[in-house]
């Protein structure tokens, strides 16, 4: 008799789900210890980035023949690592590949690093995970269709190397100006962020990249690759919005300490009176 497995997907699952794989439902370390149903987690506050993710774990488990329950259950295809996850527990033939350790760490250091992480595998590989992403909103049900297609895509990966037309490759960028310690400045009439893909591709650590647009607003995305890199993004932020109020505009510039994000229109601010501010924080 075949046994027949099923994925369950819905935003409000409890953290162990019984009788389930339970794949980054919210569970705690404690949970995940003592949980006789299988529960992989590395979101939260007992995790960081330093942690490894759920989805290698979930491998070594499945091909070291940890037994597990007839049903997948997550909350949402968060990234691509979940689709990943939901592929190896429907086909378990993709588990025993040669390529699936290699490709499983891959995918766990690109959801844990994110951007930069993309700038350190081989192009078309981060080309298709960015296409992966794209395709699974983080909120909200996942079309069967979707997700079978999404399945389909990692399988052919998998098997034959193969990865669905991505249209034309990204706009590339242009270095202005090389500093110390691995500072940049750059010009792109592409993406921001797909643009510091290749910044960091390059060896460049930190540094502002800039799309000029129409008129005389520039679109900008400062960055600094980790917390090793030093470059003070939250200060720059708070001294930009200054220089924005005294010209009459809104003080927007947002930083997370890893990205710094001109105001949504864009920014009158010279480029001068712009990397006086980033040269010195």
């Amino acid at each position: 008799m075949e046994l027949e497995l099923t994925v369950k997907i819905e935003a409000n699952l409890p953290a162990v789900v019984p009788d389930a794989v339970s794949f980054e439902t919210g569970a705690t370390r404690e949970e995940i210890a003592s949980a006789e149903t299988p529960v992989y987690e590395h979101h939260g506050k007992q995790f960081s980035t330093l942690d490894p993710g759920a989805l290698p774990y979930f491998f070594e488990d499945l091909i070291m023949g940890r037994a597990f329950p007839l049903t997948f259950a997550t909350r949402a295809v968060h990234d691509v690592d979940t689709l990943v996850a939901i592929a190896l527990f429907l086909h378990r033939d993709l588990a025993t590949h040669p390529a699936m350790p290699g490709f499983v760490y891959v995918v766990d250091f690109v959801h844990r690093g994110g951007l930069p992480a993309l700038a350190h595998i081989e192009q078309d590989l981060a080309r298709f995970l960015c296409f992966l992403r794209a395709s699974f909103p983080e909120k909200g049900t996942v079309p069967q269709d979707k997700l079978t297609a999404g399945i389909t895509w990692v399988r052919e990966y998998i098997a034959n190397g193969q990865i669905p037309h991505l249209g034309a490759p990204p706009e590339g960028v242009r270095v202005v100006d090389i500093g110390s310690n691995g500072f940049v400045v750059a010009q792109t009439s592409g993406s921001l962020f797909d643009g510091w893909v290749d910044l960091y591709r390059q060896g460049f650590l930190r540094g502002v990249l800039i799309n000029t647009g129409e008129g005389d607003r520039r679109f900008v995305l400062g960055a600094r690759k980790s917390v090793y890199v030093g470059f003070d993004l939250v200060m720059a932020a708070h001294l930009l919005n200054q220089m924005e109020v005294a010209m009459g505009e809104l003080p927007e510039w947002e930083s997370d300490g890893l990205w710094l994000k001109a105001p949504p229109q864009g920014t009158l601010i010279l480029m001068k009176h712009l990397l006086e501010v980033l040269t010195r924080v």
